[in-house]
């Protein structure tokens, strides 16, 4: 009795010390996900690059916004598309948004872009503002670049656009983010089943790379699926039990993830997204309470269905044509990262937990999870 009394004692003073640090701090640095995701669908042919870019439209108003002071309207939608909103931005709006940020060359030649349409196009995800370009050069496209710059340093410095750039029957992927915003490539290598970068590798192997890359760093940027590993691995338990704890985790968002990603059942963000924070706070609160830990991987298999459908997200609308392939590199990326976090963090618990004082911090930190993953939870209820 006296135990459980010290246990609510010290937790109820770390969540008000956290609530302090939270709520007077910028709890808004703290972001769970990546935010806004683009496509680019290029296709080069002789000496021109058909290029076509999707964007979030929100994010293109922000810009036209700053631009021109005026507001941005997405207007109704038209008697020939009843289901598509149309869009109030002309050629003269958005030139001088493409010339900003993305630049595509060949053989060193830079082209300006020839702007064919403007609207709005509706993928898996959600609508998106499609611009569709043509490049045009003075010789037949031999070594492309394409500079791809948008949102990065201005608005959103974690958006993603997923590119696929087709020359003949071959497929060259990449994936576009703030480190990386660069592709160049040769078209005759490409064309016989290899791209060039640095060095000649092939073009499915760049693709797996790719994917690869991402689920690292959406396990790293994820910080809510971190603090869920942690929450459900802080409190002293074998070995074993923590190997069984993550492998169930693994398995269940393995599962979700490549149901959801594949389209196969789509479960809306609105809905995942507060039943993962709801997850981070009843692990951290069954930290404080519980006595034995003994079916706490079925609690992490149950959940790690749930954050499966978290990952998916990123990958929603994404997949092209080598979809298996893309699918099994980003899930083998998300758990490389899971796995170097483990391997950091496992053996510090271990370590730490010999400590006389480790059970009653322990308590402290999950209040601490608790508040953070409620603090979520209200967030995306809400707003």
């Amino acid at each position: 009795m006296v135990m459980l009394k010290g246990r609510k004692i010290i937790s109820l003073l770390s969540l008000m010390i956290l609530s302090v640090i939270l709520f007077c701090g910028n709890p808004r640095g703290v972001e769970a996900h990546m935010n806004t995701v683009g496509f680019s669908d290029i296709e080069i042919h002789d000496k021109t690059i058909e290029y076509q870019l999707y964007l979030d439209p929100s994010e293109v108003a922000q810009w036209v916004d700053a631009q021109s002071k005026r507001v941005f309207v997405i207007g109704e939608p038209s008697q020939n598309e009843a289901s598509r909103p149309e869009v109030s931005w002309t050629e003269e709006d958005l030139k001088p948004f493409i010339h900003e940020f993305l630049t595509v060359t060949n053989n060193g030649e830079t082209a300006e872009p020839s702007i064919k349409g403007i609207s709005m196009a509706e993928r898996k995800d959600g609508p998106t503002v499609l611009i569709d370009m043509n490049y045009v050069f003075s010789e037949p496209v031999d070594t492309y670049e394409i500079d791809y710059k948008f949102f990065f340093d201005q608005f959103d410095a974690l958006h993603q656009n997923f590119a696929t750039i087709h020359i003949g029957d071959t497929e060259v992927e990449k994936v576009f983010n703030k480190d990386d915003r660069t592709v160049s490539g040769h078209v005759a290598s490409v064309s016989s089943g290899t791209i060039t970068t640095e060095i000649t590798i092939p073009s499915w192997l760049n693709t797996m790379w790719e994917y690869v890359k991402l689920g690292v760093e959406h396990i790293w940027t994820g910080y809510d699926h971190l603090l869920f590993v942690a929450a459900l691995v802080i409190l002293q338990q074998p070995l074993k039990n923590y190997i069984k704890i993550l492998t169930a985790f693994t398995i269940g968002h393995s599962i979700t993830l490549a149901i959801a990603a594949l389209d196969v059942l789509r479960i809306p963000a609105s809905f995942i997204e507060p039943l993962i924070a709801l997850s981070i706070v009843y692990i951290a609160i069954e930290n404080i309470w519980i006595k034995k830990l003994k079916w706490r991987w079925l609690l992490a298999l149950g959940f790690g269905l749930i954050h499966g459908f978290g990952f998916a997200q990123i990958l929603q609308g994404a997949l092209g044509d080598h979809y298996i392939l893309s699918l099994f590199s980003f899930n083998l990326g998300v758990e490389i990262g899971q796995i170097i976090v483990a391997a950091v963090l496992l053996p510090l618990l271990i370590l730490v937990s010999r400590r006389k004082w480790y059970r009653q911090a322990a308590f402290c930190v999950s209040g601490g999870i608790a508040i953070i993953g409620l603090y979520w939870l209200i967030e995306r209820t809400l707003f």
